[in-house]
């Protein structure tokens, strides 16, 4: 936390659910941030004065934004306390100043009153918890957006972790759904918005998942799938649920030990490699992606925990690191880590496993979409910007009549800018340079997002934040090649290989086959100068459209110069009702001249 923020007072007792108002503040708050977005890096950044200005005060505003933000998260609970936590875990993208404001959210939710925990668990199980366990902590141990965990122990001495909702989480959850799609539907016909994402389709699936983590039966299969698809991984680890205790509002579980992933100082107290510990939660998430297809969709540091492990003697006496990666049927297989060099460099770590906890937010890939997933970690672990472009199009996340050869070789600047580099490398990239080469793409911005990736895509980037804030050092493009080379080697065994040959040998016929008669069809046509030549003037036509609005923009200038001028003139002259509104035109003029106009 900064030293700067304000304490947030913690209830003693359930505060009172006021639906209309907890409607109208998180509502009034999105549109307040959609605007200041709007005014200071869209409208003030189309002007060379306004534009410096805005860009230095740019951190500044957003960690007020953020700071406010943080306390209403607090206060009201919800779905803020995800969107934050969310946030807070984007190392790549999110300014380090703001994640570390929201970074309390992992930790600052007040825990609802233990009167209410017992009411639910005599609701849900029948009973008061000095009948069901052998011990209770009414106090809570760690508090979240949906629920709060209670430490407690069984009858027969096992002790576990007891979830219970909180008071009116489903209606809170409905009425922060609704000012989400009610915001939603005032901006989802702006013109890049609207070409790039279907916004109710979205926000019905982020409502769809969100209510399924109320079911804690439902997490606790979530959990059962989790454990049995890491049976023999070791250094991964999924808690047990103990299914006669669980219920829909309570969720009785194994309790874990552990400390937070993002606790630094007591990780490397206890000698825990953080580039180890960065890459095992890689080589998780690329299991769950790509051969399980069934994901872990909330990867912020509350969820992740590390367990310290007794030594290897005989392992640190070798100076060797105790690592492995995954194979595709989910087994342990020794191997890559780093290269050779990183690893002889790097001194061996404390043994540690990595503790997944709540499962209520799960993603699941068809496997269509992990199939061709699986292409673009190829084309990305072997910097094939073709590759790339193929999967994202059959993933349907380019817009229809987008310029594939312009998309193809902007991702191949990105690519030479950006690949084989860590985080830290790539933090020294000449960022104007590299948006003078790519431009005109990042003008189209010709991508969409599709609904049934949100998910995918959201844990995605949680992972790489996460993994690049844990080692700043770590190279994710050398992480995906041993793992791209299992593919393609699985791939070749599975007896794909022969397939893609008689495919690539059949279009190649048919090429050979309708040559000679195109060939002669051309040298006849060109002989009667019939040879018209096509091109694409989309990028002329942008060009146009810019001049067009320099033109009105100028004129407009002029114009209001002239009123006002006009009106100095009247008002030495006396004539003070018609210089004001000779200026009054020309402000009118002026704001015509610097509106804002949209392409189609």
């Amino acid at each position: 936390m900064t030293t700067d923020q304000t304490a947030i007072p913690r209830p003693s007792v359930a505060p009172k659910f006021h639906p209309r108002q907890r409607f109208l503040r998180v509502s009034g708050f999105l549109l307040g941030v959609i605007a200041h977005a709007y005014f200071w890096d869209i409208f003030l950044a189309r002007f060379a004065l306004t534009r410096w200005y805005a860009r230095r005060t740019a951190q500044a505003r957003w960690v007020n934004i953020a700071r406010r933000f943080r306390m209403m998260a607090v206060e009201l609970g919800g779905m803020q306390i995800k969107l934050g936590q969310f946030l807070s875990s984007r190392a790549d993208i999110i300014p380090q100043a703001v994640r570390y404001e929201l970074a309390g959210l992992q930790d600052e939710v007040p825990p609802a009153p233990a009167g209410h925990v017992l009411e639910v668990i005599i609701e849900e199980l029948g009973a008061p918890p000095s009948e069901l366990f052998r011990c209770f902590a009414e106090e809570a141990v760690a508090a979240a957006s949906l629920g709060q965990v209670h430490f407690a122990t069984l009858h027969d001495g096992r002790e576990v972790a007891v979830k219970v909702q909180r008071p009116y989480i489903d209606k809170i959850i409905e009425v922060d759904l609704s000012a989400v799609a009610w915001v939603a539907r005032m901006i989802k016909n702006y013109p890049p918005i609207k070409r790039r994402a279907d916004l109710e389709a979205l926000l019905t699936e982020f409502a769809r998942v969100l209510n399924q983590e109320l079911d804690y039966v439902q997490e606790a299969r979530n959990a059962a799938t989790f454990r049995a698809n890491f049976v023999g991984v070791q250094g991964v680890y999924f808690p047990e649920v103990i299914t006669d205790h669980t219920t829909r509002r309570v969720l009785v579980m194994e309790r874990v030990g552990g400390v937070k992933i993002n606790d630094w100082p007591t990780l490397e107290r206890f000698g825990v490699s953080r580039s180890e510990l960065a890459t095992r939660l890689n080589d998780c998430y690329l299991k769950q992606f790509f051969i399980d297809g069934f994901f872990h969709a909330d990867p912020h540091p509350g969820n992740l925990f590390v367990r310290i492990d007794p030594e290897l003697p005989s392992v640190r006496q070798r100076g060797q690191r105790p690592t492995s990666t995954f194979n595709h049927n989910g087994a342990l297989a020794d191997g890559h880590r780093f290269g050779e060099a990183e690893a002889s460099a790097v001194a061996p770590g404390r043994p540690f496993t990595l503790i997944f906890v709540d499962f209520g937010m799960t993603g699941a890939l068809p496997p269509q979409s992990m199939e061709i997933i699986r292409r673009a970690v190829v084309g990305l672990a072997t910097s094939d910007a073709e590759r790339i472009v193929d999967a994202i199009q059959q993933l349907n996340m380019i817009l229809p009549g987008a310029d594939r050869q312009q998309i193809v070789r902007a991702i191949e600047i990105l690519l030479r800018h950006a690949f084989n580099r860590t985080m830290r490398q790539m933090s020294s990239i000449d960022v104007e340079a590299l948006f003078a080469e790519t431009k005109e793409i990042v003008y189209d911005l010709p991508f969409q997002i599709p609904q049934d990736l949100l998910y995918f895509g959201r844990s995605l980037s949680m992972v790489a934040g996460l993994a690049t804030e844990l080692c700043p050092d770590i190279n994710l493009f050398q992480e995906l090649q041993p793992f791209a080379l299992k593919l393609l080697d699985e791939e070749r065994r599975n007896g794909n290989w022969p397939e893609q040959v008689q495919k690539e040998l059949r279009e190649m016929g048919q090429i050979l086959l309708t040559l000679p008669r195109q060939m002669n069809a051309y040298y006849k046509a060109a002989n009667r100068g019939e040879i018209s030549t096509r091109s694409d003037l989309s990028r002329l036509e942008r060009g146009m459209r810019r001049v067009e609005r320099s033109n009105e923009r100028l004129t407009g200038g002029m114009l209001a110069t002239g009123l006002f001028l006009g009106g100095v003139e009247l008002h030495t002259h006396g004539l003070t009702r018609e210089a004001s509104r000779a200026w009054w035109a020309a402000a009118a003029a002026a704001l015509w001249a610097v509106w804002p106009r949209h392409e189609r």
